[in-house]
């Protein structure tokens, strides 16, 4: 089951997302001494970002991820590892030691590997997050987990190479196996044209990827402004 909180307007919505981070990043540390979060790209958690850059967090507790990227140079304009280095980085050399990025491999599907070989070796054969930070596409996706492609049909690995025809694109994406076992899932959205996919999603219809995940604790942050 999806929690669904709406908020009439950004700042409200920052002010949740914030006051709610801090509280998930600050029981993980007194529990596990770290906190892993796997941010979404996209357009949407850029204010979200922005208003973290600010916040007096753990930082040096906190070890930051990326739940997908395009495979395309992370000076690319449309590289996620660009937008989260512009937005929750600036004036934080804690955020650049603690940042993990895809780009470790010339090859994507080795990228992958050694990705998920990082996770790992950060969390345990069995790699859990703290919080996952996901958006939702027009057509259902979430992360790089687009409808008809290969990445939906993984069991066992944590971080795979996708390739996304209808986006004429290679994505490395973490997998369900990897969302399912997250603490938390926060999907963020921004305005009312989703209400009919969101409304897809919280009726389970498996036609589109984001409702298939099914990590115990998901919550749905919606500025219906």
């Amino acid at each position: 089951m999806i929690e669904t909180l709406r908020f009439p307007d950004e700042q409200a919505w920052l002010r949740a997302l914030v006051g709610d981070c801090r509280g998930c990043v600050d029981a993980a540390i007194a529990s596990r001494g770290r906190a892993h979060v796997a941010l979404s790209g996209g357009s949407t958690p850029k204010p979200f970002y922005q208003r973290l850059n600010v916040e007096p967090l753990p930082w040096n507790r906190i070890e930051w991820w990326l739940g997908d990227e395009r495979w395309v140079l992370p000076t690319d304009p449309q590289s996620n590892e660009r937008m989260v280095r512009e937005t929750l980085g600036p004036g934080r050399d804690e955020f650049a030691e603690h940042f993990h990025t895809w780009h470790l491999d010339d090859d994507p599907s080795e990228a992958a590997r050694k990705f998920e070989d990082h996770l790992k070796q950060q969390m345990g054969d069995q790699p859990v997050f703290d919080l996952v930070l996901l958006g939702i596409g027009g057509d259902g996706h979430t992360a790089s987990l687009f409808p008809g492609t290969a990445a939906l049909e993984e069991k066992t690995r944590n971080a795979v190479a996708n390739e996304v025809p209808q986006m004429k694109s290679t994505r490395m994406t973490l997998t369900f196996p990897a969302l399912n076992r997250a603490r938390e899932i926060w999907f963020l959205v921004s305005g009312r044209e989703k209400e009919s996919v969101i409304q897809r999603i919280l009726n389970r219809d498996a036609a589109f990827p984001s409702a298939r995940v099914s990590a115990t604790n998901q919550k749905l942050y919606w500025m219906t402004a």
